[in-house]
């Protein structure tokens, strides 16, 4: 890969994570804390809303890395790698 792209690369799929972040940890926030309510069969404290909230972060920002380098490998591979 050349240099010029290789550091759009990184800067894209940098700046991509840092977008698609609080969306997605918004989602498995969500989903997390519903599934503990109907295990639970009962509403979530702040506390254990907090718990969760902390546990998700290193999960959350894995996926979404992840994803945002993935995405960025196979967008840059079919645009310009392809030719």
């Amino acid at each position: 890969m050349a240099t010029g792209l290789l550091i759009w690369y990184l800067i894209s799929s940098i700046i991509m994570a840092v977008i698609l972040y609080k969306p997605i940890r918004k989602l498995i926030f969500v989903q997390m804390v519903r599934k503990a309510e109907r295990k639970l069969k009962k509403d979530l404290s702040e506390e254990e809303r907090n718990k969760i909230l902390k546990k998700i972060i290193p999960v959350t920002a894995f996926i979404v890395v992840t994803f945002s380098f993935i995405f960025n490998k196979i967008l840059i591979h079919n645009s310009f790698l392809s030719k």
